[in-house]
């Protein structure tokens, strides 16, 4: 049998809109789920919070309760035994 020797982790993409995250994390999160098995992985964006994108992102301040809402489920989330893929936006609205 394996033994996982994760303690935490916490995997975080950010990045330009279009630019692959959400790709990379869900091929990354299949990736450890078939190497890793006895571990849980879990990625959290905005969908998985049952949130869209074009609302959440409107405005300054729908987007800044949005990073409250995503932290609070990364902390409510960080656990010994898993693995969590964060999945957001890193862009500098002008």
């Amino acid at each position: 049998p394996k033994v996982s020797t994760f303690s935490m982790a916490l995997v975080v993409m950010c990045g330009q809109p279009c630019s692959g995250k959400s790709e990379a994390a869900a091929c990354l999160a299949a990736a450890l789920r078939s190497s890793v098995p006895d571990v849980t992985v879990r990625v959290i964006d905005e969908s998985s919070l049952h949130l869209g994108r074009d609302e959440s992102y409107k405005d300054m301040v729908v987007e800044k309760n949005l990073r409250g809402v995503l932290r609070s489920e990364v902390d409510r989330s960080v656990s010994r035994d898993g693995i969590i893929i964060v999945d957001s936006l890193n862009n500098i609205k002008v």
